[in-house]
């Protein structure tokens, strides 16, 4: 598993459950961001990603995780 970190965060209220394909599973507590410094030189590149940081009952702590690796989110009212 990669480690992701974010470089800017939010906490998240609306409660949001989310699945990824290793299996991790939980709600999000907060949405993030990270800056990739070598952006602002190459116009075609992303300078962002999201991320969002997961409470898993299987693991010791949150865990941030790659909007790319998420396969199912659900918002529950």
């Amino acid at each position: 598993m990669t480690v992701h970190h974010a470089d800017f965060a939010v906490a998240v209220t609306q409660r949001i459950e989310v699945t990824t394909s290793s299996g991790l599973s939980g709600r999000v507590i907060a949405l993030g961001w990270w800056v990739d410094a070598e952006a602002p030189g190459d116009p075609e590149h992303d300078p962002t990603g999201t991320l969002y940081l997961v409470v898993d009952s299987t693991q010791p702590r949150p865990v941030w995780l790659a909007q790319g690796e998420l396969i199912s989110t659900r918002i529950i009212d």
